[in-house]
């Protein structure tokens, strides 16, 4: 139990502190009872001697300007007044009466309930045992008969001394004082003890409450925070706008929190780019891989081709007889070869990434037209129509080599795979801050299932892969990296009447 309560508070600041706080409060309050109960009387009875001498001091004033037998009204007075009693010797110790029965009769009833006088009765009358005399407001201890009463007083009493008027003869008057209403303080503090014990545990636990909870809400909400933000989250901010080092503090965590925040989402931002570019990297690297596959396979063929009749050239085999025939041949399987390795060539500086881009301004209508004029001889030779339809001045940027190898591209496609007599059209124009390019040819339709196919590299509609229409199979391969190097989009569909090639450039 005792265990279980030590480590609650170890852990609770708020805790800790409302103890503390309430124990110092407490102890406090039981300090400055103590030093009022010890204080009071002492106060009190210091004020109340001060303002006694005060008065004694001017009675013996008064009374060296009055004789004995007229000292009556002002001793009375004076009793009255202060309260105490006052007794008046001769020279030699012996008590004067007074004029007045008050002084006497008071006198000897203080001198009874005084605790520190002693009153001694022998029922005889005597001569004063001890004289002492003092200067006024000094203590004294004297002896007195007062009727049939044999009084000493021990305690420290003042003595004040002066002489009637028309008198010689020196006489002390004492003034007994009564602590009586000392001893009344007293009471009344300790009366009001427990009541006084109740406010001061009232005031602690209020006092201790208030002030955990002003201390420590801050803390435990900045500790909130912390704890978020150890689980990365930084959505939670402090609220506090105090100016003392506490806000400071919940500040400069907002600040962190606010910083780690952006540090984070860059560094989130960071690692899915270069996860992108991994994916990407290895994304190229597979499509290297499979591109150079291809392109050993598509080299392997026409090399066994061209070994095979040159060997049989030269072993003198019957169907080789004729060299005219199959050295044209082999040259013209040569020269098919060293198209697809200029493609090649090509394919591989356009990957290369440290391969710088030729922009420039040029007039894309200039250069499809000229692509035209190039394809009208393979259309008329296949009996197709080619028709073009531009509107003139349309700038781009790019490479203009790059670019008339994709348009020169496109346009062979379309007449190498329409039928004969069929229709190509070609279309530039301008629309919504872009510049579309469209080539269209009739007769003919693409396999659904070969439509998201035809940029790859090597890849060819023709089941057989015959290389009387179907190329190298890199020719909308290149199309695809010159478009993608200059930001065009572009696409192959199939339309109602044949195929159509669309390729949307930004504009200059």
């Amino acid at each position: 139990m005792w265990k279980k309560c030590i480590k609650r508070v170890g852990g609770s600041l708020t805790l800790r502190i409302f103890l503390i706080t309430f124990s110092i409060l407490a102890a406090a309050c039981a300090l400055t009872y103590g030093f009022v109960a010890w204080a009071t009387p002492i106060s009190y009875s210091t004020i109340v001697n001060s303002d006694l001498a005060e008065k004694a001091t001017a009675l013996t004033q008064a009374l060296e300007k009055t004789t004995l037998a007229e000292c009556g009204p002002l001793v009375d007075r004076f009793i009255l007044d202060t309260g105490v009693s006052i007794l008046v010797s001769d020279a030699e110790g012996n008590p004067v009466e007074l004029p007045n029965s008050i002084a006497i009769a008071t006198a000897s009833d203080c001198l009874e309930e005084e605790d520190n006088v002693m009153v001694f009765q022998d029922g005889s009358e005597s001569a004063p045992v001890e004289e002492s005399k003092t200067d006024a407001g000094s203590p004294s201890e004297d002896t007195f008969q007062v009727s049939d009463e044999l009084v000493t007083v021990t305690s420290d009493a003042a003595q004040y001394s002066f002489s009637f008027q028309g008198s010689d003869m020196p006489y002390t008057m004492t003034v007994l004082s009564s602590v009586t209403a000392t001893n009344q303080t007293v009471e009344a503090l300790g009366q009001v003890l427990p009541f006084l014990l109740i406010v001061a545990l009232v005031i602690s636990l209020l006092g201790a409450i208030i002030y955990s909870r002003y201390i420590t809400r801050p803390i435990v909400q900045l500790s909130g925070i912390s704890q978020r933000m150890a689980n990365l989250d930084f959505s939670y901010k402090c609220q506090e706008k105090r100016g003392d080092e506490i806000g400071v503090l919940g500040r400069n965590l907002n600040e962190l929190s606010e910083r780690l925040s952006t540090s984070l989402n860059d560094l989130r931002e960071a690692n899915c780019a270069l996860r992108q570019d991994i994916d990407r990297e290895r994304e190229l690297e597979k499509q290297r891989t499979t591109f150079f596959s291809a392109a050993s396979h598509e080299l392997k063929t026409p090399i066994t081709v061209l070994k095979g009749q040159l060997s049989g050239m030269l072993a003198g085999v019957d169907i080789y007889k004729d060299r005219e025939k199959y050295l044209a041949r082999s040259l013209a399987v040569a020269s098919r070869m060293e198209a697809l390795v200029q493609e090649i060539l090509m394919v591989s500086r356009m990957e290369r990434a440290d391969v710088p881009l030729k922009r420039e301004s040029l007039d894309l209508t200039r250069l499809v037209e000229q692509q035209v004029q190039q394809m009208e001889e393979l259309a008329m030779l296949r009996g197709q129509a080619l028709y073009v339809e531009a509107v003139s001045n349309l700038i781009v940027e790019g490479d203009r080599v790059l670019l008339q190898r994709a348009v020169g591209n496109l346009l062979s496609n379309a007449l190498l795979y329409s039928p004969e007599g069929e229709t190509v059209q070609v279309c530039l124009f301008e629309q919504e801050e872009k510049i579309i390019l469209t080539i269209s040819n009739s007769g003919v339709q693409i396999p659904i299932e070969d439509l998201p196919h035809l940029f790859e590299a090597f890849y060819r509609v023709e089941a057989s892969r015959s290389r009387g229409t179907g190329g190298s199979g890199l020719g909308l391969y290149i199309v695809k990296m010159v478009l993608d190097r200059h930001r065009a989009a572009y696409r192959v569909e199939n339309v109602p009447d044949g195929v159509r090639a669309t390729v949307v450039f930004p504009k200059a």
